[in-house]
């Protein structure tokens, strides 16, 4: 048996090469990974989602899992100053049986492991491994602008004894942040001494043709009202830990406005206006009969 001559070696690793360079694409064929954020414009450490869907087009059923027990979807961040984060790994049901032809949806809160802190804009991939080549496939780079906005009204406050932070002092603070179709009201949560962030998230779409009334309650619950739609106005409540605890709808009628009233309990009401349930659909009136439909004789 004749030994390999320098010619037969040359063209073993220039094909070993070309594979290697080939197995990337032929994995990303295997799998069709689309990554999409809830929202393309967030306010600074506002929480982010990331929604995950893989189709599996290997035409033979995956036992979906990562290597050595380790998570099958992983995220890379890059933030504003191009730098990467740490990889995010999450873990999910362990060897879910991912059949041919057939999709599946994961969604992730991102920021449950990363507070995305600086102004600017940050790119996300997702990676979801491929068991048959043992590589992890990524997805497309999704896009989160971040802004930062100084609040236009804070308000200290204590927690309530009972409550988780009993003591603290902490503050409320009221943003807003405009897209291109809508100014958006932002609550931020903030322990007041070291201004660690404990909430960040939108209220809604603020019409500003009125100020928001903006008041605490005798339980040190911050109640907003603001009109979100033409003539109609939002009450939530929020209390000390960050958590909207309700959120109810008022109409205005002609001059009649909705406003925050404190009554002698010390409890904060709506007065003006009326209720409005935007969940109950108006029937549209009845057009009226045409010739056509006339009684015979008429």
């Amino acid at each position: 048996m004749t030994g390999s001559t320098p010619h037969s070696l040359l063209n073993r690793f220039t094909l070993c090469m070309l594979f290697l360079a080939l197995c990337p694409a032929v994995a990303r064929a295997q799998y069709e990974i689309t990554l999409k954020l809830n929202k393309e414009n967030y306010l600074t450490y506002e929480g982010v989602e990331a929604s995950v869907t893989v189709m599996n087009r290997t035409g033979a059923d995956v036992v979906l899992g990562g290597p050595n027990n380790t998570p099958w979807l992983s995220f890379d961040i890059i933030d504003p100053q191009t730098r990467p984060v740490p990889p995010m790994r999450f873990r999910s049901e362990e060897n879910i049986v991912f059949k041919s032809g057939s999709t599946i949806t994961r969604k992730i809160a991102l920021s449950d492991q990363f507070t995305f802190s600086d102004f600017g804009n940050y790119i996300v991939v997702a990676n979801v491994y491929h068991p048959p080549s043992q590589q992890y496939i990524a997805s497309n780079r999704a896009r989160g602008g971040f802004s930062a906005s100084k609040p236009f009204w804070s308000k200290p406050f204590g927690v309530p004894l009972g409550l988780a932070g009993a003591g603290q002092i902490r503050r409320y603070e009221l943003s807003v942040l405009k897209d291109f179709e809508h100014t958006n009201l932002y609550l931020r949560l903030l322990e007041d001494k070291t201004n660690m962030n404990l909430a960040t998230f939108s209220l809604g779409s603020w019409i500003h043709v009125a100020d928001p009334q903006i008041t605490l309650d005798k339980e040190n619950r911050l109640n907003v009202l603001f009109m979100t739609q033409p003539h109609i106005y939002s009450h939530i409540i929020i209390n000390t830990q960050g958590n909207v605890v309700k959120r109810l709808y008022f109409k205005e009628i002609e001059a009649n406005r909705p406003h925050l009233v404190v009554d002698p309990t010390q409890n904060v009401i709506v007065q003006g206006g009326e209720f409005f349930d935007p969940t109950i659909v108006v029937p549209s009136r009845p057009s009226g009969r045409s010739i056509k439909d006339r009684p015979p004789g008429l």
